[in-house]
Order: C-alpha cells, then sequence, then structure tokens
C-alpha cells in the first residue's frame, strides 16, 4: 500500500511493506529515504493546521504603508521623479501580499506516542485517501504489538507476562476481557508445563 503526497516542492511517499513503513521525503534539493518499524510508530494522531491570520495583519500594514506613501507622494513637489519608488512599492509589497496569500497553509497529521512520529499531509492528495492510509497504519501497528506482546510464553517469567499483557492493557490495544483471558492462559499453561 502506498500514499504519494505533494505540497509546493516537497514530495512525500510511504510504503506500507509487510512490519515496516518505508518513507521518502523529497525537496528541491534533497531526497531523504528511511524505515520505521510499525511497532514503533504511536496511534495518537495530532492534527496541525495553520491560517492565513499573521498573512491578513501583514498586508493590512502593507495596504496602509502603501497608502500613506502614496498621498505623501502625491503632495510632494517632485511626484513625477518619485513615480518609479512608488511602482517599486507597489510591485515589492504586491508581491509579497501575492505570496502570503497564495503559498500552501500547513496542514498535517502526525502520529505519536511511540518511539518513532511520522508526519503526513492532510489533503494530500485527498483527505480521505490520507485518513484512509494513516488508519492502516495505525491498526497494523497495533496488530504487531498484540501479536508480539500478547503472545503468551510459559517459559516466562510471570512478571514479565502480565507486565507486557499490562502494557497492552494501558495502551487500549486490548480490552479488559481479553487481559483478563491471556492471564487465565498464561496461568493455565504455566500448571500444565510444571506438571510435565
Amino acid at each position: 500500500m502506498i500514499l504519494k503526497q505533494k505540497q509546493a516542492d516537497q514530495r512525500r511517499e510511504f510504503e506500507l511493506a509487510g512490519d515496516i513503513l518505508k518513507l521518502k521525503y523529497a525537496t528541491w534539493g534533497e531526497v531523504k529515504e528511511w524505515t520505521v518499524n510499525l511497532e514503533n510508530i504511536g496511534e495518537n494522531i495530532v492534527y496541525q493546521s495553520a491560517t492565513r491570520r499573521k498573512v491578513a495583519i501583514i498586508s493590512l500594514f502593507l495596504s496602509v504603508f502603501l497608502l500613506f506613501l502614496t498621498i505623501s507622494l502625491f503632495m510632494s513637489d517632485d511626484f513625477n521623479g518619485n513615480l518609479p519608488i512608488v511602482i517599486g512599492a507597489y510591485v515589492i509589497c504586491g508581491g509579497l501580499m501575492a505570496l502570503g496569500w497564495f503559498l500552501p497553509l500547513k496542514k498535517e497529521i502526525h502520529l505519536v506516542g511511540g518511539t518513532v512520529n511520522v508526519t503526513f499531509y492532510q489533503d494530500s492528495p485527498t483527505k480521505e485517501e490520507t485518513d484512509y492510509f494513516v488508519n492502516e497504519v495505525i491498526r497494523r501497528s497495533k496488530k504487531l504489538l498484540v501479536e508480539k506482546y500478547g503472545k503468551v510464553d510459559p517459559d516466562l517469567p510471570e512478571d514479565t507476562m502480565m507486565g507486557q499483557f499490562s502494557w497492552l492493557k494501558n495502551r487500549n490495544l486490548i480490552s479488559e476481557e481479553t487481559y483478563e483471558n491471556l492471564k487465565q492462559e498464561y496461568k493455565r499453561k504455566r500448571m500444565i508445563n510444571r506438571l510435565l
């Protein structure tokens, strides 16, 4: 399963392959590739998005500046001599305002809570595809953890096994009922091993 994302000059590619997540981040001048074990990825989702409030405030100040500049130059004696300055100010300020309004906003999804945090663009290619992929990463990560730490091994010390089961329950990876069933199964297998 692959998710390809892009935002401005940045590209991100994620591939779920077995129990690992392959990541590739590319920008105009750099490419980074690495893999992460799914068991190291957290299942908590943090949504982060930016607003254009700062852009609006800066645009307002630039507009007021341009207005005062124009009025003061109209009132000056040498308006035609200062015309290139006015035109230059309009071009620079207009360019800065346009840049602020047309650059993409930061809208990201962060998977946190594990030893590794992973960041996705929220709306690339679509919100639905990104949400589906993120939920699949979480589902596979949880399944892997339950399979690894929820396996009953009567040869391990009781403290170790109960600690693993408690850890799974405390992270809400297993239910209270499954937790109790695992404890009983461990005790039953442990008793059978002692009798043999």
